[in-house]
């Protein structure tokens, strides 16, 4: 510890509070001050000390006592641990264990974005907390950079427990201010609506996105502007790793009701499992604070007022280049259908927007904001248009996709197979006629293709030329479900009916007796074989809903592998064209989302996000985007992004109705 980032203390500072010793004053902001203590066995602790203003407010002391106590309840693991609370000469404080290490803001003000290692730690580790504090019955309600430190042994976040008691002293002392710090509190914080967890959430992810880059999400200025940014604009994340992207895009929904929960957050960076797997995450993870970071030791910050903007950061990181493109950027959520469950019915349009409830002065306080900054409003900010020079450009390669020559898709199919590249004004026709063709697969070593052919009461898979020629029957399957390749495109493997239950089969392209690999009677489809040789697939074999699987295609009736393990529907995998990942689509049918995982099932986190369906991803060839479906059931859309979230557009020509990409 470096003596010299202690304040030192004043004749009016206090020399004892209950029966700490004090010893150098650590900080001091709107809640009050923060003293380095030790007890009478000589343990070092924090301890906070409320100011003179607000000790005198009866109502705030009680919630304040309230708040303590049940922050004491909070499981240490991340967290620092609140050890008691009282008041002594008039002062009412909250003691707490004593972290020694720089905090998020100021490691990052000195040293610019974190490492990979530690950026992975932060995000488990604030995940942690959150899960921790949560499950507490608390809401942090300002968790931010200067809230976390960085200690020896891993991410610890501090003074949660007292935000809530400083809201109730808002509402008697400070009418019409917002407590939080601009740039970290969520839209409904600002418009005054119901508080939850979920606030919390939204602090993770600008905290994540600023620990990647430096930045805040939603850049600097003045807390009005901030204020109408956080509620109207899109954040700019950056250009964070793929396993963390789609969780911090997810945590940044303007609806709280969108977000992921923080156990969400946690099962999703440590794959499923709990406590002994965050431990070790961090272990693997997290490396302390190099020698040149400040040391500071601190356990609480003083700060927790409306108007606490965050410190600039004092070393300038690179700005991202802007990445040449021309078509906008959409933000379309619709409800697209899907041959896995031919014909479905059109659902009904939803609506997850929630209610506005702000109070008269919140309303004053976001119009005034936008009347200044209308331009947030409606569309995206010039930072959200530009990503970093080194994300992935957008792939030229043609896609194969189903095209419909008439409407009434799904009740009535008229679909050809054609091929589409991105960018041309249409589709060309490979395979056309009066049939229903659909679900095309691309053969890989690109000569030629399967797809699923089928009438109104039966389905057959077939194969053709790359060019659309030479097409014929392989074998029957189960009337809509979808074919795959094997790694040397000799094999096809296809969902078929065996004593009117759904198994899983090999076949020959050249033809020959089918092979059987599932004997069970559980519900399943969606094979897809990976370049490894394993196959994946969804079945309701151990749950209620469609959960995702893999096996060896080789053993026939061999083990099964549970990938997806949080009981929410999952289906259409896709392995990467590595197989060192699945892309899959998760949640229900009205409003479903495209999740990408590891080959074993770990790091699943979501890709894209919003209230009606996305369905059917499919890899570009190199691994660097996922095409997918988004789109009214009667009119699809084509959309693409990268595999680490980023750069998301509508990829379908103008007035043309294309579906079902392949794009490997």
């Amino acid at each position: 510890m470096d003596a010299t980032s202690l304040g030192e203390l004043r004749p009016d500072d206090p020399s004892r509070i209950g029966r700490y010793r004090i010893e150098a004053k650590i900080g001091e902001g709107g809640m009050g001050a923060v003293y380095l203590g030790r007890d009478t066995g000589g343990r070092a602790v924090a301890v906070k000390v409320v100011r003179a203003e607000l000790a005198g407010d009866r109502t705030f002391l009680a919630r304040f006592h309230d708040e303590a106590a049940n922050a004491q309840r909070v499981a240490s693991f991340c967290t620092a641990q609140v050890l008691e609370h009282g008041e002594d000469l008039g002062m009412a404080y909250m003691v707490t264990e004593y972290i020694d290490g720089p905090s998020l803001l100021q490691h990052v003000s000195a040293n610019g974005a974190l490492s990979p290692g530690m950026l992975h730690g932060v995000a488990v580790g604030v995940a942690a907390a959150l899960v921790a504090i949560h499950s507490a019955g608390l809401v942090h309600r300002d968790l931010k950079p200067s809230n976390v430190l960085l200690s020896i042994s891993g991410p610890r976040v501090i003074d949660f427990g007292i935000a809530r008691a400083l809201d109730m002293a808002s509402s008697h002392t400070r009418t019409g201010q917002v407590v939080g710090t601009p740039g970290w509190i969520a839209p409904e914080q600002i418009t005054t609506q119901q508080v939850s967890p979920a606030v919390d959430v939204f602090a993770w992810g600008c905290l994540v996105a600023f620990a990647a880059s430096g930045r805040n999400p939603f850049g600097q200025g003045s807390f009005q502007i901030m204020a109408a940014r956080a509620v109207h604009a899109d954040p700019e994340i950056g250009d964070l790793p793929p396993s963390l992207a789609g969780l911090v895009q997810a945590s940044l929904r303007k609806d709280p009701a969108q977000r992921p929960s923080a156990r969400d957050l946690l099962l999703a960076l440590v794959g499923g499992a709990g406590e002994a797997a965050v431990t070790t995450e961090l272990g693997e993870m997290w490396a302390a604070p190099p020698a040149g970071a400040p040391e500071v030791t601190r356990a609480a910050d003083p700060s927790a007022t409306s108007q606490d903007v965050p410190a600039p950061v004092p070393r300038p990181l690179p700005l991202p280049q802007p990445e040449p493109r021309t078509e906008p950027v959409y933000e379309r959520r619709t409800d697209p259908p899907t041959a896995r469950e031919y014909p479905p019915p059109p659902a009904p349009g939803r609506s997850r927007r929630g209610v506005f409830a702000a109070s008269g002065a919140a309303v004053l306080l976001v119009a005034g904001v936008v009347a200044g900054a209308v331009y947030l409003a409606g569309r995206k900010s010039d930072g959200a248009r530009n990503t970093a020079a080194r994300a992935a450009a957008f792939p030229t390669a043609p896609m194969l996709v189903r095209i419909d020559t008439a409407p009434g898709w799904p009740t009535s199919c008229n679909a050809d197979i054609g091929v589409y590249r991105p960018g041309d004004a249409s589709a060309k026709t490979l395979v056309g006629g009066p049939s229903c063709d659909i679900l095309p697969e691309r053969s890989p070593d690109g000569r030629r293709l399967a797809f699923t052919r089928m009438d109104q009461r039966s389905g057959e898979a077939w194969v053709a030329n790359a060019d659309g020629s030479g097409a014929r029957k392989v074998t029957g399957i189960v009337r809509g479900t979808r074919v795959t390749w094997s790694p040397d495109g000799s094999r096809l493997a296809y969902v078929g009916e065996k004593g009117g239950v759904r198994q899983i089969f090999t076949v020959a392209v050249d033809g020959g007796p089918a092979t059987q690999l599932t004997t069970d009677d559980s519900l399943k489809d969606d094979p897809m074989w990976s370049s490894k040789g394993k196959l994946v697939f969804w079945s309701k074999r151990d749950a209620d809903v469609e959960q995702i699987y893999t096996m060896d295609a080789d053993r026939p009736g061999g083990a099964w592998t549970r990938l997806s393990r949080d009981g929410v529907r999952a289906v259409d995998p896709e392995w990467s064209p590595d197989g060192s990942k699945v892309a899959y689509v998760r949640g229900p049918a009205t409003g479903s989302d495209i999740w990408i995982m590891n080959a074993d099932g770990s790091g699943a986190h979501a890709l894209t996000s919003g209230p009606a369906r996305d369905m059917d991803p499919a890899w570009s060839g190199d691994g660097r985007w996922l095409a997918y479906v988004r789109g009214e059931v009667t009119d699809p859309v084509i959309s693409a992004v990268r595999a680490d979230g980023t750069g998301d557009r509508a990829v379908t020509p103008e007035g043309r109705v294309l579906g079902h990409p392949d794009w490997s």
